[in-house]
This record gives structure tokens, C-alpha cells and sequence, in this order.
């Protein structure tokens, strides 16, 4: 079966255009781009980690200790990325997405059609990992940008009053070229974190050489030892061990802007070897003078070499930023998908990989708050003091999901995913249960934002169940409807179009009847709107019409992920195919839901009065396909919520 789909596979591309199969990207370059958008957090966390592991567990800067902490930093590394992601979870996607909310959409896909799964705990589970990405990932620009920043300060005191309004304005300058898109920015951040993993791979290398000691540390049981030796604090050291692990969940969910190979060789062949070779030439240099404990990546390039370590620091912590901005873009798309989040612009920007979006919106408001981050704790001691708690639970929340995925979608034994899926969940929740200290240091803030974006997507997604299910309980089956209205009896005065997401029912029929008079002498149109994928559709393709009876017709309209949905190419393919609805006399009917309490078991006043207000400011289709105001026609349905 496998080598069978594999056949089909290459025949498919053996028929695809020669042209466009030169235009698309080879893996080394997608591999490449992928460096400058998926890496950036994890491959930045050395400047902030190794100081951070030292002064979370009160370890003295000792040969032993340096050696136990690399050891550990380097043996999570493998078990959380290596193991974790790249082996097992990157081999699980929901039509190439990857991220928390792609293994919910494999986990519960909706049970029936057009309406949206319940709410039940696996979707918390879900959903409150997915804010917690955000809830935490807000600080992830914030931390970085400042850190390397603040590497002025060694060159040249004066430079510290100028840490924050630089910051500012680098995060300012970063979120302005978000629309171009996660391949552009990728292009041209991809080289630079190249050079930086080169960098800080032979920085380490030139440290490692002068204190080979520091090798002992691919030994495991030197990380077993200090986590043994150091009493309560060999646990709460995992509040810091997770700085470097930050960027393993945003890998997980870009994974659909670049694919899951070019994601792996650029991990193996770059990122983790370097982030080896750093982190030991640290703990090199930490172990022959304790005084590189205060800042350990620039004690790597001293004297001359500091100034250029300085600018290569600021701009890979400036493409850091990047993984978890793409990440929230891809979250914010599947919870639109999945109606856990109110419709709104997504713009997707390449024509080879339908997971590259951009979000304005989603856009701004990470910058509003990475600036007021930087403005409000002006170091990044004080942000890594809060920073990494959330994200954490992300982690641990995976691993639920993963489990019921495997057992339920991918048919593995409980006792196997078991297995794997406790071992993973044994170490994020020991990154959990160490970092709650965290939380009086400012954690409470990613949490807090994570439990408003958590609260709005199960409200959205109550209040659309329920309408859904409401108008799924008012269409008539086309059939029926054929049958008990028959033919037309004269001539059509003109057409009236129903908007429906379901082809296979009429909808309003039943509970408006009223409609039922106005269609009585016009052709009846369910019209459905769809988004296929690839990039653009044909006009010859645009509409598939089934004209069911002389009363009946049904359109579906297809538009690529990179088209806008307009009433107007509709309109035209229709009158292309000697189906000419393009008048003033066409009505165009939608439903306008209004929401009423329900008498038991619904949501309380101030919940239900919250999912009105997401309810008015959504986009609706009609809003979307830009109909005229004379011809729409809102149907109000009353929905109980």
C-alpha cells in the first residue's frame, strides 16, 4: 500500500508542469529559509540559559558543576527535540500542519457536518495549551532582543540607558515586515543564522579546545550527578533548563510554512551541533574562570571579537523572534478552522505552501506587547525571571493529546503510547512543577493572557456549535424540498440565492415561511463557498453547477488559498455557463443568528452577552464576498445558548 501511494505520488509530479516544479523550492533551500523562521528561539537561548541554570540551582561556577549542568542541558536537548518532536510528533500532521491544534483536529474531527466539535476536556487540554504558546511566546521577542542588546553594556557602559529604546525599536522594525511572509522573511533571515550557528558553534569549538575537560559532559551521568547532588535545587533547576527547550513547541507548529524534512536536516545539520559546541565551550569557560559566570556567551569572544559577536547576537535574536510570530499566525489559522476563533483576515503569502500565513491582527497585538514588555522590565533577567512556566505546560498538554491521538487516530496499543507519551510527560511535568516559583515573579502574566485567549475560543466555539446546530435543524433535504414544491408553474420572475456551508439541505425553508412565498416563483439557489488547496483556480473551474430540477440549483464555488472570496468571479463563471443571476432582482439570504439565554445548562449572562460581541465584530460571508446592500436578505435565527 505504502509503495503503491509513493507511486502515485511520483506519477502526480511526473504530470506536474516542468515550470512550476523549477519554481518550487529544493529542501536545502527550504531547509535554509527554515533557519531564519523555526530556529530562532532555540538557537539564541545560549545567551541567557547556562547563566540562568547557575543561578536558579545556587551552583557555585565549578568544574563539576559546569560539567553537570552542559551534561544536562545537552541530554534534555536530545530527549526533548531530538526524541520528542522530531522523531515522534513531526510525524503527525493534519493535512501538513503541525502544532497542538493539528493533533486535536486528528484527535476529534467533527462528528457531523458544519458543526463544530464539542467542547469537551481533551479540547481544554487543547486550546489552553495552544494560549499558552502565545501567553509565553509574547515574551520570547522580548527576552531575546534585550539580551543581546544589552551586550553593548560590556562593550561600553554608556550604552546601557540606550538598551530599551533600541530593543523598541529593532521589535518595532520586525513586526512592520510580517506581511511579507514567512519564505521572504525566511530568504533573508536564513543566511544571517546560518553565520550565527557557524559563529557560535566555533566559539564554543575554540573553547572546548583550550579546556577539554568540559567534554565529560556527553556523559550522562554527569547530569545525573549534579541533579543528585544539589538537594531541592537539582529539581527547580528545570525552571531554567526549559530556556533552552522554548523554541521545541513553535518548531512543532511552523512545521506547515517549510515541511518536515527540510525542518530535520537543518536541526541535524546546523542547529543541534552548534548549540552542543556552545553550550560546552560555555561551561568551558565558566570552569577555568568563574568570573565568565556573568555573562558566559560573550566571555566566548573577548577583546576585539566583541563587538562583532554584539551585532551577529542582535540580529539572530532580532530572527528569534520569528519562530514563535509564525507559530501564532498557524495557531490563529487552525483555531479559525476550527471555530475557536472569531473570523478575521488571514493572508496567506506563498504559492508553493498553503501553511504560510500572515495575520495583521494577530500581527499587531504581539507587537503592542513585546514593546510594553521591554518598556515595563527593561532587562532580561527580570523577563527570564517570568518566562518559560507556560510553555511548559504547552509541552505537558502535548503529550495528553498526543496520547489520545495515538490510541484513537493512529491505532497504536494503550500500553505503547503509554509508554511513550508518559516518559515525555514525566519531564514536562517536572518542567511544570519546578517553575510554578515562577509564577510571583511575574509568570501570572502569560497566564493570565493564556486564560482570556483560552476563555474566548471555548466561548466562540459554544455559541457556533450552537448556531450550527440550529440551522442544521431548519435546512430540508433537497429531496423533500423537490418533491413537495415540483415544478414551476410559469416563467421565473428572477433567483434567490441561499448562502449554506451544507449543499445537501435547504436552509430557512422551514421556520421562515414567508421565503417559502418568495421562492414559490423564482429559481431556488443553494450557493456553497469553498477554499481548496492550491494556490488559485481556474476560471473555467471556478463553479460546478448541478442543476437539480427546473425550481432547484446548486452552485459550489471553489477559490484557491491565496485568492480572495468575491460574489463577482461567482457571478461571472455562472453567466460563463448560461446562468445569468447577476441582477438587481437576485437576493441574496443569510442567516443573522440572535442569541437567547437558554433556560438550562447554557452559558452564563456575562459568557453568552461576550459571544454577542464576538458574534457582531466576526466577518460574515456576506461581509466577505462583498455583496450589495440591496440584495442581501438576513434571516434571523434564534439560537439558545
Amino acid at each position: 500500500m505504502a509503495r503503491s501511494s509513493r507511486a502515485s505520488a511520483r506519477r502526480a509530479r511526473s504530470r506536474e508542469p516542468v515550470a512550476e516544479r523549477l519554481r518550487r523550492p529544493l529542501p536545502p533551500a527550504l531547509a535554509l529559509a527554515a533557519l531564519g523562521v523555526v530556529f530562532g528561539d532555540i538557537g539564541t537561548s545560549p545567551l541567557y540559559t547556562i547563566r540562568t541554570c547557575f543561578t536558579s540551582a545556587k551552583a557555585a561556577p565549578t568544574v563539576e558543576n559546569a560539567v553537570g549542568i552542559v551534561s544536562l542541558l545537552i541530554w534534555t536537548l536530545f530527549f526533548v527535540v531530538c526524541v520528542k518532536y522530531v522523531t515522534v510528533l513531526m510525524r503527525i500532521d493534519h493535512d501538513g500542519e503541525g502544532g497542538i491544534l493539528a493533533l486535536l483536529a486528528r484527535a476529534e474531527p467533527p462528528k457531523l457536518f458544519g458543526v463544530p466539535m464539542h467542547a469537551d476536556w481533551l479540547l481544554w487540554v487543547a486550546v489552553v495549551g495552544g494560549a499558552m504558546i502565545i501567553g509565553d511566546g509574547m515574551i520570547t521577542p522580548a527576552i531575546s532582543v534585550i539580551s543581546a542588546v544589552e551586550g553593548l553594556s560590556m562593550a561600553t557602559p554608556a550604552a546601557q540607558a540606550l538598551i530599551v529604546p533600541i530593543s523598541a525599536g529593532i521589535l518595532l522594525g520586525l513586526f512592520a515586515i510580517q506581511w511579507r511572509g514567512t519564505q521572504s522573511v525566511g530568504v533573508i533571515f536564513g543566511p544571517v543564522m546560518a553565520l550565527w550557528f557557524v559563529a557560535i558553534a566555533a566559539a564554543g569549538l575554540i573553547a572546548i579546545v583550550a579546556h577539554p575537560a568540559i567534554l565529560a559532559a556527553l556523559n550522562p551521568l554527569h547530569a545525573a550527578w549534579f541533579l543528585t547532588h544539589h538537594g531541592i535545587f537539582g529539581f527547580l533547576i528545570f525552571s531554567a533548563i526549559i530556556l533552552g527547550m522554548t523554541g521545541a513547541e513553535a518548531l512543532y507548529a511552523d512545521m506547515s510554512h517549510f515541511g518536515r524534512i527540510p525542518i530535520t536536516v537543518a536541526w541535524y545539520g546546523f542547529v543541534f551541533p552548534a548549540l552542543i559546541l556552545n553550550y560546552a565551550g560555555q561551561g568551558a569557560v565558566i570552569a577555568a574562570d568563574p568570573r565568565a559566570l556573568d555573562s558566559p556567551f560573550y566571555a566566548l569572544t573577548p577583546g576585539w571579537a566583541l563587538f562583532p559577536a554584539v551585532a551577529l547576537a542582535t540580529a539572530a535574536t532580532i530572527i528569534a523572534s520569528q519562530s514563535l510570530i509564525s507559530g501564532a499566525f498557524t495557531l490563529t489559522e487552525q483555531a479559525i478552522a476550527l471555530n475557536l476563533c472569531p473570523n478575521m483576515t488571514v493572508l496567506h503569502t506563498s504559492k508553493d505552501r498553503r501553511g504560510q500565513v500572515y495575520v495583521p491582527f494577530v500581527n499587531a497585538i504581539l507587537a503592542i506587547v513585546c514593546i510594553l514588555l521591554v518598556v515595563t522590565f527593561r532587562s532580561s533577567d527580570r523577563l527570564a525571571a517570568m518566562y518559560g512556566l507556560a510553555v511548559s505546560a504547552t509541552m505537558l498538554a502535548t503529550d495528553i493529546v498526543f496520547y489520545v491521538v495515538a490510541t484513537r487516530a493512529l491505532g497504536w496499543k494503550p500500553v505503547a503510547a503509554l509508554a511513550v507519551a508518559g516518559a515525555f510527560a514525566v519531564l514536562d511535568a517536572t518542567f511544570v512543577l519546578a517553575g510554578l516559583h515562577k509564577f510571583v515573579d511575574g509568570a501570572w502574566l502569560p497566564l493570565v493572557i493564556a486564560a482570556v485567549i483560552s476563555l474566548t475560543a471555548v466561548t466562540w466555539l459554544v455559541g457556533r456549535r450552537a448556531v450550527a446546530r440550529e440551522l442544521l435543524g431548519q435546512r430540508e433535504p433537497v429531496e423533500k424540498f423537490v418533491a413537495e414544491h415540483g415544478a414551476l408553474a410559469s416563467p421565473p420572475k428572477g433567483a434567490v440565492v441561499l448562502l449554506s456551508g451544507d449543499p445537501t439541505g435547504v436552509p430557512f425553508i422551514n421556520s421562515h415561511r414567508w421565503l417559502e412565498r418568495l421562492v414559490s416563483e423564482e429559481i431556488v439557489i443553494l450557493l456553497t463557498v469553498k477554499r481548496v488547496a492550491r494556490p488559485y483556480v481556474p476560471e473555467d473551474q471556478r463553479v460546478t453547477i448541478d442543476e437539480i430540477s427546473a425550481r432547484l440549483v446548486r452552485i459550489r464555488a471553489d477559490f484557491g488559498y491565496m485568492e480572495t472570496q468575491r460574489l463577482a468571479p461567482i457571478l461571472n463563471a455562472c453567466g460563463a455557463a448560461n446562468l445569468n443571476i447577476d441582477k438587481d432582482t437576485t437576493s441574496f439570504v443569510f442567516a443573522n443568528p440572535v442569541i437567547v439565554g437558554k433556560r438550562s445548562g447554557g452559558l452564563p449572562s456575562w459568557q453568552r452577552r461576550f459571544f454577542e460581541v464576538l458574534q457582531r465584530n466576526s466577518r460574515t460571508l456576506a461581509a466577505e464576498l462583498e455583496i450589495k446592500a440591496n440584495r442581501q436578505i438576513e434571516v434571523g435565527v434564534e439560537v439558545a445558548v
